[in-house]
C-alpha cells in the first residue's frame, strides 16, 4: 500500500502512542548496529516511527484499546530494542506519511509502505515484506461478480490516498468499455470499506493478498478474492533520503534478525510467511 504523492494536506495527529514501558523487550541490543546511529539518536535514545492506522495484520488496534499490534509494529519495536532506542509511535492520514517524514517530524515509516521508484527522489527504503494487490468482495457477491471485468460499473472502495488508487483504475481502463469503468470511490480505512459493502454502497475493494489472508483467518468463509493478484511490490521501511546513518543501522539490526530467527518469528505470528523476503534490499523497487 503507498501513498500518491498528493499535496500536502493537514496532518491528522492521533495524540502520540508511547507503547514502550510495559511491554515485553524482543531481544538485547546489538551494538554493531547501535555503533551506526547517528548520534543524536544515541543522545535522544528514542526512535520516532510513523504508521497510518488501520491494517491488519500490518498495524492495527482492538476494540476498545490503545495497544498498537501487527507485524509492523512487533517487527518496528524489535527494530528500536536492537539499537537500544525507545520505539514512539505516531499516526497519521495515510497521505502524510511522507511529508511526516521528509519534514523530520518523525524518522521512519513502517506501515505497509510500497517502496516505489518515484518516492525513491525522497526517499531511501529497507525493502522487508513482499505484496501484492487484489479485489475482494463479501461472499454474497461471489455469483454476481466472479472476474475483473465482472467490476465493470461496480464502485470499488479503496483506501484514500494509496497507489490501490490508481492501480485499480487502470484495471478497470484495461478491461472495461469507456462508458462503463470502475467507479473508484477513496475512504480512509478497510473496515469502512468493509461496511460501505455491507451497505450496499459498494460492491468491492482493494487489499493486499496479505490483508486478504488476514481476514481469512479471522473471518474464514465471509470474504472473497475477484480475480488474479496484480502489481506485485515491496513494501519498505522508508527514510528521508539523507538520513543514510539511520537507514544503515536499521538494516544491520534486521540483518541480525534474519540471522537468528527473529524476523520469521515475527513472520509466523502473523501467518505471513507468503510474503517473508530472503534479503533486506535498499532500493529494490524498479518501477
Amino acid at each position: 500500500m503507498t501513498p500518491t504523492l498528493n499535496p500536502l494536506r493537514r496532518v491528522t495527529l492521533v495524540a502520540a502512542m508511547l507503547m514502550t514501558a510495559a511491554l515485553p523487550s524482543f531481544a538485547e541490543t546489538d551494538p554493531a548496529a547501535a555503533a551506526l546511529l547517528p548520534e543524536a539518536y544515541k543522545t535522544s535514545g528514542k526512535l520516532n516511527i510513523v504508521i497510518s492506522l488501520a491494517y491488519p495484520p500490518m498495524e492495527y488496534t482492538e476494540a476498545g484499546s490503545e495497544e498498537l499490534k501487527g507485524f509492523d509494529i512487533d517487527l518496528a519495536r524489535a527494530i528500536a530494542d536492537r539499537l537500544g532506542l525507545a520505539p514512539e509511535f505516531q499516526n497519521v492520514e495515510f497521505p502524510q506519511l511522507i511529508p511526516q517524514v521528509v519534514t523530520g517530524r518523525s524518522d521512519m515509516i513502517i506501515t505497509a509502505f510500497s517502496d516505489k521508484v518515484e518516492r525513491q527522489a525522497q526517499l531511501d527504503f529497507i525493502d522487508y515484506f513482499n505484496t501484492g494487490n487484489v479485489f475482494y468482495s463479501t461472499i454474497d457477491h461471489q455469483a454476481e461478480i466472479t472476474d475483473e471485468k465482472g467490476l465493470c460499473g461496480k464502485t470499488i472502495a479503496v483506501a484514500t490516498g494509496t497507489s490501490w488508487v490508481t492501480w485499480a483504475e487502470e484495471v478497470g481502463k484495461s478491461v472495461c468499455p469507456a462508458d462503463n469503468l470502475y467507479n473508484v470511490i477513496q475512504i480512509p480505512t478497510q473496515a469502512e470499506h468493509i461496511m460501505q459493502i455491507k451497505q450496499g454502497r459498494a460492491q468491492a475493494s482493494v487489499i493486499g493478498v496479505e490483508g486478504l489472508a488476514d481476514l481469512e483467518i479471522n473471518e474464514p468463509g465471509q470474504y472473497y478474492q475477484i480475480g488474479v493478484p496484480g502489481d506485485p511490490n515491496p513494501y519498505g521501511i522508508a527514510f528521508e533520503k539523507s538520513n543514510t546513518g539511520l537507514r544503515d543501522a536499521v538494516l544491520a539490526a534486521l540483518n541480525g534478525m534474519k540471522a537468528d530467527g527473529t524476523y520469521m518469528e515475527i513472520v509466523d505470528r502473523y501467518h505471513l510467511g507468503v510474503g517473508a523476503v530472503e534479503e533486506f534490499v535498499i532500493n529494490g523497487a524498479k518501477e
